[in-house]
Order: structure tokens, then sequence, then C-alpha cells
């Protein structure tokens, strides 16, 4: 018997989930699906609740959320969340030759010292890319963690949980394609994202108040930090970045477009390519179809999940330790069916109990009426038998006698009696003390010398009793 991994493991594959674009304004969610290697899009609607009101009052957005995803119907609970790019804080860096490992551990110690929060408060992600003299390179994103935080706060309000989140700028890179240093230009409500690529990587990104219209558009600022962006790349990727692409909101697009056409081509930069017109906006549609599809999303803040159910199949994809997992499930089956027969029994008793109840309960009645007239009827005097026992350690010659003599339940006997002198009280309570019948004797008071008072207690266990 061969196991069909492949085939198994297709059967696990997420095959739909729910593309959520947080932006300045709105929250995009549309519900995405793939099937035969083919994305389409199920349903998409709009929630008014901007990112900073997400940030603010998780809760009441995740409320609104989840409303929606009631009224439109979707059962679908697993999210790719797109948070917006300013929100993160970037650096980037030269990166030597190490392994994975050794590489998160050499971008946590370059962020340590770039960014003014402690690491304990931040998630990082980066994005490896190449400059055209072979120099390998590192942008790191870093967010607040607590914005993540109001973001899974948002998404457990609304009954659902996140299985990526990244910054949304998936639609600058086409998947697993290497490309020439471009500059793109995001319009995402009220501002504007600037990312350059190159190969097939992130090296710059930052984010710029934008273009609501044209009256309200401070070029100049736009403009100026724009050049400081481009100046602040390494030369040798500066030289090849010649092309300028509008993605984004579909208006917010075409008018940055207009806006920035003629000072871009001052500088050497082709800025013609607009984003075609989508009947769906959202950063994280991308994102979703990069995850539906396995392939890795830019700037990923959550760790791929490993599929327990495949990693088990294939680690029993062998004949000697399928026959292991066979003998396995003997061992958990025979105990069932022990288990089952042994029900079996004892529901056949129960059902002889429920009808022997009745006259069961009766005897015991009649048990406890006996027990409880039962002290009356003793056959041994109890009583004269713990004063015989008591009398007995009294001397002949009455150097001790009793003045009075209590007696408790559970055998407990107070004595208070007097002696002429100290050896004779001695030699009563050792009397009384060598008895087998007498336990935890205790002398309570001793007082006076001649003649000696004393107070004694003990417990009385007469031989027959059971």
């Amino acid at each position: 018997m061969k196991l069909d991994i492949a085939a198994l493991s297709k059967r696990w594959k997420t095959r739909a989930a729910l593309a959520v674009t947080i932006s300045s304004q709105s929250i995009g969610v549309t519900l995405l699906r793939r099937d035969n290697g083919t994305s389409r899009v199920i349903k998409s609607f709009v929630v008014p609740v901007g990112a900073e009101t997400i940030a603010s009052d998780p809760a009441a957005a995740g409320a609104a959320l989840a409303g929606q995803l009631e009224a439109q119907g979707i059962k679908e609970r697993k999210c790719v969340v797109c948070v917006p790019a300013g929100w993160a804080l970037t650096a980037a860096t030269d990166v030597p030759a190490l392994a994975d490992d050794d590489l998160r551990g050499y971008l946590e110690l370059k962020a340590e010292r770039e960014f003014t929060l402690p690491l304990s408060e931040l998630r990082l992600s980066h994005s490896l890319y190449t400059l055209p003299d072979g120099t390998r390179r590192a942008t790191v994103a870093a967010l607040p963690a607590k914005r993540l935080d109001a973001v899974e706060k948002m998404l457990d309000a609304a009954g659902c949980r996140s299985v990526s989140i990244s910054l949304g700028l998936d639609r600058c890179l086409p998947a697993n394609k290497l490309t020439a240093p471009a500059l793109h230009f995001l319009a995402n409500g009220n501002h504007v994202d600037v990312v350059v690529t190159a190969d097939s990587g992130v090296a710059a990104m930052r984010t710029f108040p934008g273009a609501a219209t044209a009256e309200t558009f401070d070029s100049a600022t736009f403009f100026r930090e724009m050049r400081i962006t481009l100046g602040r790349l390494p030369e040798p990727l500066r030289a090849q970045v010649r092309e300028a692409r509008f993605g984004g909101a579909q208006k917010g697009a075409e008018r940055l477009s207009q806006i920035v056409r003629e000072p871009l081509k001052r500088i050497g930069i082709d800025a013609t390519s607009v984003q075609p017109a989508s009947n769906v906006e959202g950063a994280a549609l991308d994102a979703a179809e990069r995850h539906l599809s396995e392939q890795p999303v830019l700037f990923e803040f959550i760790a791929p999940a490993t599929n327990r159910w495949e990693t088990w199949l294939q680690r029993f994809d062998s004949k000697r330790r399928r026959w292991l997992v066979a003998a396995a499930v003997g061992l958990i089956v025979l105990p069932a069916v022990a288990f089952f027969i042994r029900s079996r029994i004892e529901k056949s008793l129960a059902r002889e109990w429920s009808q022997m109840r009745g006259p069961a309960s009766d005897l015991e009645a009649l048990q406890q009426k006996l027990r409880q007239f039962r002290p009356w009827f003793e056959p041994a005097p109890q009583t004269l038998q713990l004063l015989e026992g008591l009398m007995s350690a009294f001397p002949d010659q009455g150097d001790v006698w009793a003045k009075s003599v209590q007696t408790a339940e559970a055998g407990k006997v107070t004595c208070t009696g007097f002696a002429r002198n100290q050896p004779a009280m001695m030699a009563f309570f050792d009397r009384l003390r060598s008895r087998p019948d007498v336990t935890a004797l205790q002398v309570q008071q001793v007082r006076g010398e001649n003649p000696v008072q004393f107070t004694v207690v003990y417990k009385w266990e007469p031989k027959n009793a059971q």
C-alpha cells in the first residue's frame, strides 16, 4: 500500500480566504476562492472603519466587521490582512552571506540600532534584493506590536483569525519573477505609499500625504521627500530607476499620475504606467492570491503554519512505519473494544440493580433502626466494666480515693480524686496506665500536698469492643 501524499495534501490546502485591506478610511473585504489553479472573487464589501479607529477601538471595529460578514452570508473566517504601509518603520542594510537563522538574528541587531522603539515592542519582517553589482541588501520593516495586537483583537471580535498579515505591497512585484528597478506610487485613501522595487524585493518604502484633490496636494513637499527617498538608494540602483508605476485606488492613482508625470520626466523617470481599473479594490487581494497559491508574501509578519496532518503523513510514508501505525492503532482499538464490553456488562448489572433497588432500600432502613436501638441492648454492661476497671486501680488501704467520675462519648473518662501523698498518687497512675483497656492517659491537674488533689483523663477501650 502506497500513500499518495500529494493527493492527500491537496485536500487539506486552504482553498478560500478573506482578503482584508485596512486603509486610512475603510476596511475592504473580498472573499477569494482558488480552484484548479485559478482564483475567483466570490463577494466583496467595504466596512466604513478606518485604520486609526481599529487602533483605538478594535472591539467596535470587530463588531462592525462581524455584522457585515453576517449580512453578506459569508462563513469563511480565515483572513489575509494587509495593514497600511505607513504603520511600518523601515531601514535598509547590506547583508553578509548567512544562513536563514543567522540572518534573522543579524537583522534583529540592526533593528535595535536603527529604530527608536525597543525590539520587544516591534514585529519584524524583511525583503531581500540584490544590487546590479551583486551586493545583497535587505529592507527591514518593523510594525509596532500594539498595532498588530489591535488588528488581532478586531479579528477575534469578528470571529475571524489571521493566516497572514503584511503591508499590501505584493502588487508591486509579479510572483516569482525578477523585475527591473522601478518606482511605485500606491494611492491609499488620504496618503500615498512610495515603494522602490529591485530584483525580487523592496529597496525602499515611505508614506506621504496623498492627493485627495489637486488643490490640497502639496506638490513641493511631495517632490522633496521623493527626491530624498531616491537619494538614499545605493547609486548602482538609483541609476537604474527609470520607470514609475501607479496603483492602489483607481481614481487616486490617475490623479497622482497627472500631477507628478512632468516632474518625474525632468529627473529621467517615465511616469506613464497606470494600473488598469479593477472591479475589486484592495491590496490584500494580491496577498490572498499568493497565500492560496502557497507563494511568499512581501513583508509577512506571521510565521507560516505547518500542516500537522501533512507532516504526520510524511513520517509514515513507508511499509515499516505503516506496520508501526497499524500496531499502534491495534493498541488503541483493543482497549476501546474492552471498554465497550465492560460498558455492556455495567448496563446489564445496572438493570438488575434497578429491579432490586426497592427491597434493598427497605432492608437498609431496617438496618438503620437496628443500629439506632442496639446500644440499649448491649450484651455486656459497659458502664459497670468501666467503673470496675477504674476501681481496680485504687489501693486497698485507702491512700487514694475518688471525688467524682464522669464519662462521655467515645469512652472518655474524667476522674477527680485525692491522695494522701505523692507516691500513692503516682502508684495509682501507674496501675491505671498498665491496664490494657486504658489509653491516652493524661494528668490534667495536681495541687496540694496532704492530701494531693488530682484530675486525670483517659480513654477507655473495652476488650470486647468491635
